[in-house]
């Protein structure tokens, strides 16, 4: 039996199911109905994604207008199989005449089990490369206390050691916290000059749909937010800080520092692996700063790749 799940993708940065195919636990008897049974699944989650339009007509992106997408999977998904679910999803897009597909897979740790057979799959079926990120990822060890010790190197913890004696805490909320959040938002893209991927408001929405798995982290000096993070659940062993934000008053504190090390501790203690810190370069793109603070947090690079398949 082959249990299917379904394609997903980050809207709003939370995982959403789409197709809710996971109930379905197909047999298949013969080679011919188990592609009959993919084209199926292959009509039913396409109707449920997006099209972007191109000069050649429409183009079918998993995600559209997130991070990540891609076909979500069972741990037990076999190469063969892997191979001739994007065959069928190449096969709808002709009959629908659309321009190719577009696909965005996550870095290999968000599942080692399928990552490698995804990739494999989307080559042997004419896929190709066409942008890339860097996300530097932090391991994780579940239960491990002042975690951010093994993997920050000696400035950083010297940051976070200073911090904690001047009297720095560090605060998880939700909703709540979402005024102190916003002091070191608007601060940080002041400084740098652009526009933030979210609207206040937007973000408002997000904590109030998904309590649970959108969540804010504060430093907090004297009662003053320091430095501030919008931290995303995307799974029981990953989380992602999509904004790592600093108080332009309290600039020399290192509260990001700081704030990321508190971090590390309450996802260790919640049972997850990894904290994904976000892009700091890609090939259109390469973000020295941010890549160097990064990378002073002890985080090893990962790629997030964006597939591409252009129809004949």
């Amino acid at each position: 039996a082959v249990v299917m799940s379904s394609m997903t993708h980050m809207v709003g940065f939370g995982m959403v199911c789409l197709a809710c195919l996971s109930r379905l636990k197909p047999v298949f008897q013969n080679a011919q109905s188990q592609a009959t049974n993919l084209k199926i699944y292959a009509s039913a989650i396409l109707e449920k994604m997006g099209l972007s339009a191109t000069s050649d007509g429409p183009m079918f992106c998993s995600p559209l207008g997130a991070s990540i997408g891609g076909p979500a999977v069972a741990a037990g998904l076999g190469a063969e199989l892997a191979r001739d679910l994007i065959a069928a999803l190449q096969s709808h897009a002709r009959e629908q005449s659309w321009a190719g597909i577009e696909i965005t897979l996550p870095p290999s740790c968000y599942s080692f089990e399928t990552s490698g057979l995804i990739e494999f799959a989307l080559f042997c079926r004419g896929f190709r490369v066409v942008h890339r990120w860097l996300c530097p990822i932090l391991p994780l060890t579940p239960g491990t206390k002042n975690g951010y010790e093994q993997t920050f190197r000696s400035r950083q913890i010297t940051y976070v050691r200073a911090a904690k004696r001047k009297g720095m805490i560090g605060v998880e909320a939700g909703l709540d916290g979402l005024e102190n959040f916003l002091k070191a938002f608007r601060d940080t893209y002041a400084r740098h000059g652009v526009k933030a991927t979210h609207t206040p408001e937007e973000i408002r929405y997000l904590l109030q749909r998904l309590p649970d798995r959108v969540r804010i982290h504060l430093a907090m000096l004297h009662g003053s937010p320091v430095a501030a993070l919008l931290v995303f659940r995307l799974s029981a062993s990953v989380g992602y800080t999509f904004y790592i934000c600093s108080s332009a008053e309290h600039g020399g504190e290192h509260g990001a520092a700081f704030v990321i090390a508190e971090l590390i501790d309450r996802l260790s203690d919640a049972g997850f692996r990894y904290l994904d810190l976000g892009p700091s370069a890609s090939d259109r793109n390469f973000n020295k700063g941010v890549t160097f603070f990064k990378e002073g947090l002890g985080a090893a690079g990962h790629c997030r790749d964006q597939w591409l398949w252009e129809a004949e």
